[in-house]
């Protein structure tokens, strides 16, 4: 008696439903999915390098460096890094000539008239501080002079450029008070933190002393 079932001989002329004859191989559909997949993901690696390490072109578009010449001449004068000195500028105006603050501090390094005076005054330099070289200049040297006045403390140095001796002083008389840490004003506390930082950026795209070309 004839054995029934799926198995049928090679002269019925019907296929075995068994058997390398009818092993499954991955469709067109099938590869071509795997080829958008690596796509894909060659794309968003490209673009998380892009977004992580960008060219150094690009960074320099962010952080650009007008001004270089008279940023080195006033803080080589001052004895001031001009990578501060950078960094202190994009922090203050991104290197706009013409930036006024709410309290009408003015130009690339955010002087106020009052404070203009005072640095007048004190250090020889004369001419309209919104002029953009004489408020680099005027700028530097208080940087400088802080800097002197707080012992080389650039937190402390930073702190009195944007908010004022009068409350770095006082700060600094309370018993265990940290500069690193303590600083009361939150916009003073992420301006030092933005200017340090910034500066570190400045030094890498244009070296120590802004002149790495590329």
């Amino acid at each position: 008696m004839a054995a029934t079932g799926t198995k049928r001989s090679r002269d019925s002329g019907e296929f075995r439903t068994y058997g390398r004859h009818h092993r499954r191989r991955p469709g067109g559909g099938f590869l071509a999915l795997v080829v958008i997949l690596m796509l894909v993901a060659a794309g968003v690696y490209g673009l998380y390098n892009l977004v992580t390490e960008p060219p150094e072109s690009v960074q320099r578009a962010v952080y650009p460096l007008e001004y270089r010449d008279t940023i080195v001449e006033a803080a080589e004068a001052y004895a001031v890094e001009p990578t501060l000195v950078a960094a202190v500028i994009y922090t203050e105006s991104r290197y706009d000539p013409e930036a006024v603050s709410s309290q009408n501090a003015q130009g690339l390094m955010q002087i106020t008239p009052e404070t203009a005076d005072f640095i007048q005054n004190n250090s020889g330099i004369t001419g309209e501080f919104t002029d953009p070289y004489i408020n680099i200049w005027m700028g530097t040297w208080q940087l400088s002079y802080l800097e002197g006045r707080y012992f080389g403390d650039e937190r402390a140095m930073l702190a009195a450029y944007n908010s004022g001796q009068g409350n770095v002083d006082s700060w600094l008389a309370e018993p265990g008070f940290r500069i690193e840490s303590d600083i009361p004003f939150t916009e003073t506390r992420n301006y030092v933190d933005h200017v340090l930082e910034r500066q570190d950026i400045y030094r890498e795209l244009y070296g120590g002393n802004l002149n790495r070309d590329s």
